[in-house]
């Protein structure tokens, strides 16, 4: 379901809008919103995982191949 909205923009903003055909406009800012919302989640999962490196001790490569290969093996079983 649609909403509608009033919301301020700068002028800049509002001349790149204003280029836009009257049905796009809508699915112009939409798209920007979500373009924009995916973005900033990214980067809050990137820094919640800089954040976790820095807690968690480092592993070597060999032994998360043998919890792969164990894992592998419970689920054969």
């Amino acid at each position: 379901m649609a909403r509608r909205v009033n919301i301020m923009m700068d002028e800049d903003s509002w001349r790149i809008i204003g280029r836009l055909p009257r049905g796009t406009r809508s699915r112009a800012v939409n798209a920007a919103i979500r373009e924009w919302a995916g973005a900033a989640r990214r980067r809050d999962a990137s820094a919640r995982m800089d954040a976790l490196r820095t807690r968690i001790p480092a592993v070597e490569t060999h032994q998360i191949v043998r919890w792969i290969r164990e894992g592998r093996e419970r689920r054969r079983s």
